[in-house]
């Protein structure tokens, strides 16, 4: 992702089974990660930083800088089916 608003927000969404990666490769950008129990704000701001996120992590990415260049790797090709775009879905997926 590159040309994001500052004031955007991307992501908010989980997965159900692939893996994540998440780089900053320009400039910085937020990440909150949720687990349903813990949520904890990451700042990628070096491209030698990066944050795996697992299934079922609810993630939002936030706070771009105008420069910023966000890699994000996947696990899995994409699948539109696996994502859960709804938090109150995603809660009751990793809560049981």
């Amino acid at each position: 992702m590159y040309k994001v608003p500052s004031e955007e927000v991307r992501g908010e969404h989980a997965h159900r089974n692939p893996r994540q990666f998440l780089v900053c490769i320009h400039g910085r950008c937020s990440v909150l990660a949720d687990d349903g129990a813990n949520r904890r704000e990451f700042l990628l701001d070096h491209p030698t930083i990066g944050l795996h996120l697992p299934p079922h992590v609810w993630a939002v990415h936030y706070k771009y800088t105008s420069d910023a260049v966000l890699l994000v790797m996947a696990s899995e090709p994409y699948d539109s089916a696996d994502y859960i775009r709804d938090y109150s879905e995603f809660l009751r997926a990793v809560r049981g």
